[in-house]
């Protein structure tokens, strides 16, 4: 049976340390705006940028589209984040499993809304995975079995509504519960064991990892 998994890569606001962790270029590449600047210093041409196009500096973007890049120019009065519109061209690009890598920090109101972009509907069934400075972000909408440091700090957050949730590897694990979208139940756990496994039977969550707190 052909494999038809297209891996692709979203690079928001980062440093070109956040990529030496990728050995090789995955399938597509789609910068963001200043997401430009780190894909362009770890050595890759990206299939596309995209965004409004206020924070990437001109001279890099002039290099970019002169080597052949798809520019993708969007008002800054515009209804979406550039994130948004970042994933959307990773869809286009007819990415299966994507990866999105942004720095922590900043306005809060941008941070909330990347987190809730990430669970979009719209991006099904296309997997969603992000590493937000020190800390790994996944959607899971069914079953996820992730490998972590024993140690490692676990939250589970439904986003959109409740959602019901089992959980195997952790501190404090989870039969069939009930999480709500407006309560903290699922935050502050810890991995005890690997493989973390997670089933979700209805609705989607957020499941972010942060690493162990040095000891003191």
């Amino acid at each position: 049976m052909e494999n038809t998994e297209r891996r692709g890569l979203v690079v928001a606001s980062a440093d070109a340390h956040s990529l030496i962790h990728f050995s090789f270029r995955p399938a597509v590449v789609v910068a963001v705006d200043r997401g430009l600047h780190p894909v362009m210093e770890r050595g890759w041409r990206p299939d596309c940028v995209v965004g409004d196009m206020d924070s990437v500096d001109p001279a890099v973007l002039a290099a970019a589209e002169n080597s052949g890049v798809v520019v993708e120019r969007h008002p800054m009065t515009k209804d979406e984040s550039d994130l948004e519109l970042g994933l959307a061209a990773a869809r286009r690009l007819g990415v299966t499993d994507v990866h999105v890598v942004a720095r922590d920090g900043g306005r809060l109101d941008h941070q909330l809304a990347n987190l809730a972009v990430l669970a979009s509907p719209r991006l099904e069934p296309m997997r969603v995975s992000a590493t937000i400075g020190d800390h790994r972000v996944w959607i899971v909408r069914r079953s996820l079995d992730l490998h972590l440091e024993v140690g490692s700090h676990l939250a589970i957050q439904p986003v959109g509504g409740s959602a019901t949730v089992s959980t195997d590897g952790v501190a404090f694990p989870l039969e069939q519960e009930v999480l709500s979208a407006f309560e903290a139940r699922g935050i502050a756990n810890t991995v005890i064991d690997d493989p973390v496994r997670l089933e979700v039977t209805a609705g989607v969550v957020l499941v972010i990892t942060s690493p162990p707190e040095p000891m003191g």
